[in-house]
């Protein structure tokens, strides 16, 4: 952790409370005038940092200043966004994150954005992707996994963000297969991940994750308003997007690593299954502009879909074929 991070996290976690200048030049190993420094540098960064001589520094306890470090101060991974790159505005987190895969950047780099332009969801959708608000961030990985297993890191994604999600709200979150997570039946976060692949090998995925976060309904624009919701909406207050982002990135190393070192996704698909809002249902499933009506049974080992249609007829289902509605 780089000296700026490590003073927020210390600050960060003694909030309210004031800590001397020679007990952060011990735990940092730096002298007293580089302490000054940074903190000089992170007031300039909007944080509000109070200096009391004899007593020290204390940061004040009401605060969401939003970039690399805070989020970097709150997170404990050993992969996933050690490589943390924040813009203030982007065209699309994935579109940078391609560019830098291209280019050779690392598993676990991660790429968060304050706004993006040109946010993308599923099939083409646009993402509303507004300032100030949400979380836009995607995530590099490379797995030693066979193409047609890809579905699972979107069904661990989702299950990442569910579990993320929950200690900042006072009701279950849902996940719609594959990737919408819903609370009361509107949608919170969308996930998109897409894959650079050979017929026998993936070459690397990318998971985009954007989080409606601090909205309120009238952030949302008219056609929204019905089908979109945001945590705030169900806190009744703000919620720190730093340390939030920092959770999902913790619950998505942990279930990743899991599966991609065990061979298994039994567990995270065990996860999935608490929070799914799929299977049980009856569902309409739109393939080539056709809407076929079935029943969602259960989720198979490769992240698809088992449906039984009304015929009796079991089949399994890819998310690249199809898109579903819940009845």
């Amino acid at each position: 952790m780089k000296t700026k991070e490590a003073l927020l996290k210390i600050l960060a976690d003694n909030k309210g409370r004031f800590i001397s200048g020679e007990t952060l030049s011990e735990k940092l190993k730096i002298s007293r005038s580089a302490v000054w420094k940074h903190i000089e540098g992170l007031r300039k960064e909007g944080y509000m940092i109070n200096a009391v001589t004899r007593r020290g520094y204390k940061m004040g306890v009401h605060q969401d200043v939003y970039n690399r470090h805070a989020i970097a101060s709150q997170l404990n991974t050993t992969v996933f966004g050690r490589n943390l790159i924040f813009y203030d505005e982007i065209d699309s987190t994935n579109n940078e994150l391609k560019r830098l895969a291209a280019n050779g950047a690392a598993e676990g780099t991660v790429v968060v954005a304050e706004a993006q332009s040109c946010g993308r969801g599923r099939r083409g959708r646009a993402w509303n992707s507004k300032p100030g608000l949400g979380i836009y961030m995607s995530v590099l990985l490379k797995p030693d996994i066979a193409p047609e297993y890809v579905q699972v890191i979107t069904l661990a994604a989702s299950s990442a963000v569910c579990s993320a999600i929950t200690p900042f709200i006072d009701i279950k979150p849902g996940i719609k297969w594959p990737n919408d997570i819903l609370i009361e039946n509107k949608k919170v976060c969308g996930i998109l991940t897409e894959m650079s692949a050979e017929p026998e090998k993936v070459h690397s995925i990318i998971v985009g994750i954007g989080i409606n976060v601090n909205h309120r309904e009238d952030d949302f624009c008219e056609e929204l308003k019905n089908t979109a919701t945001s945590l705030r909406c169900f806190s009744k207050s703000d919620i720190s997007r730093c340390m939030l982002a920092a959770r999902v990135l913790e619950e998505l190393e942990s279930l990743y690593l899991d599966f991609v070192l065990n061979k298994s996704a039994d567990k995270l698909l065990n996860i999935w299954r608490c929070f799914s809002v799929t299977i049980g249902y009856d569902i309409i499933i739109y393939r080539n502009d056709k809407a076929i009506k079935a029943r969602a049974l259960d989720v198979a080992d490769n992240g698809n879909l088992l449906v039984q249609t009304q015929d009796g007829r079991r089949q399994l289902i890819s998310s690249g074929e199809i898109s579903i509605r819940l009845t």
